[in-house]
């Protein structure tokens, strides 16, 4: 059985006083044999010292990234350092650090020693995998899918890329006890006695528009052709390219893919995001984009992000003996908002607020299973998505 508690600090300055913030979270909370902490913030925290600060006060790993606008089951706001304590005597963790990654979707070589590491430190097989990735605009999300798929076989994968609340995405760092990094992966190995549990809200195809098409030509996260033209000819003949562009609006747009043809396909469609076009013409996306894929251009409004949020939280309200559970929601959701940047978050807060414990921060690409089946999870790469893990 797991337990949890949310910690956090707005102390920002002196790493002293927020170490002991965050200490302080812990007095009438008695940890168990082993324990994990899921730690997020924004990179100012990083800069003042005060993430590393908090790293070295607590008696557990903590792994996790950079983001904005978190919330814990008391408190939510844009500029916090949270904490999200998981404690079991039957549960066990890992934590490790890949080496570097290249800018060439290869996520596996340099995981592989990292995790073959942390995975000899469990006393059983990994029942989940909880990944910070870094964000890197010329790799796919699917890259750090693939490679812990690879590792790890069925295994559940949860997790974001890092970010921050910069729209260029850079300052954005993978953290690990107390070291940083926008290069590596930062993950955490779980085994024991563990139910993960999975939702995934997405954008539906309610608001889609009369775009769409098949991908007839693609490499990993490059579109090189749609509906048989090349992809700058397609975009540019439906008015969303111009002069070697696309509209500057377009890498906020949502893309619904069905990848029907793959074989591992679950029947549960994904969304996708365009990241620039490169000097081909072609468009370079967060995820990997299978040819012969079908895709829909969806045009969402502020109210159907918010119903979609609020179905994910009534839907994650009803899952039974939730012990410990984590949200992530893409960062261009939370853009969505505008002058409100804190809408999502204040919602789930009061909906979940008064019940088990809860960690909710925004992503840079979501990693979650569409669905485990016979024991088997299905892992995809995700945008404008909002996921939970249910311990």
């Amino acid at each position: 059985m797991i337990r949890s508690i949310g910690l956090h600090t707005y102390e920002l300055n002196d790493p002293i006083i927020a170490a002991e913030e965050i200490k302080a979270g812990l007095k009438n909370f008695p940890l168990m044999e082993n324990s994990l902490g899921i730690i997020m913030c924004d990179p100012e925290y990083l800069e003042s010292g005060v993430y590393e600060a908090v790293c070295e006060a607590l008696p557990f790993p903590c792994v996790g990234s950079t983001t904005t606008t978190q919330a814990v089951n008391e408190e939510a706001d844009i500029l916090i350092l949270t904490v999200y304590v998981m404690t079991a005597d039957d549960v066990f963790f890992s934590v490790a650090m890949s080496d570097d990654v290249p800018k060439n979707n290869d996520a596996l070589s340099p995981t592989r020693a990292a995790f073959e590491k942390a995975a000899r430190e469990l006393p059983s097989e990994p029942k989940l995998i909880i990944a910070f990735p870094p964000i890197i605009p010329e790799n796919a999300g699917d890259a750090y899918v693939e490679a812990f798929s690879a590792l790890c076989p069925g295994v559940p994968l949860f997790g974001t890329l890092a970010i921050s609340d910069a729209i260029a995405f850079d300052n954005c760092s993978s953290l690990c006890e107390g070291a940083a990094s926008q290069d590596r992966i930062a993950f955490a190995l779980i085994a024991g006695n563990i139910n993960p549990r999975f939702i995934v809200s997405s954008v539906d195809d309610s608001n889609k528009t009369q775009y769409g098409g098949e991908i007839t030509k693609s490499f990993e996260n490059i579109v090189q052709e749609i509906n048989g033209v090349s992809t700058y000819e397609y975009f540019e003949g439906i008015g969303l390219a111009k002069n070697g562009k696309l509209d500057e609006g377009l890498q906020f747009v949502p893309i619904l893919i069905d990848f029907k043809k793959r074989d591992d396909y679950d029947g549960i469609p994904v969304v996708r995001a365009i990241v620039y076009l490169d000097e081909n013409g072609y468009a370079v996306c967060r995820g990997f984009m299978y040819q012969n894929s079908v895709f829909t251009i969806i045009n969402p409004t502020m109210d159907d992000i918010l119903r979609s949020s609020l179905r994910f939280t009534e839907k994650l309200a009803e899952v039974p003996d939730r012990q410990a559970t984590l949200i992530l929601s893409c960062i261009v959701r939370r853009m969505t908002f505008g002058a409100a940047p804190l809408t999502e978050a204040l919602m789930i807060k009061e909906k979940l607020g008064d019940g088990p414990p809860f960690m909710f921060a925004y992503a840079g690409g979501e990693i979650c299973p569409t669905s485990v089946r016979d024991g088997v999870a299905t892992n995809r790469f995700h945008n404008f998505s909002i996921i939970a893990c249910v311990l």
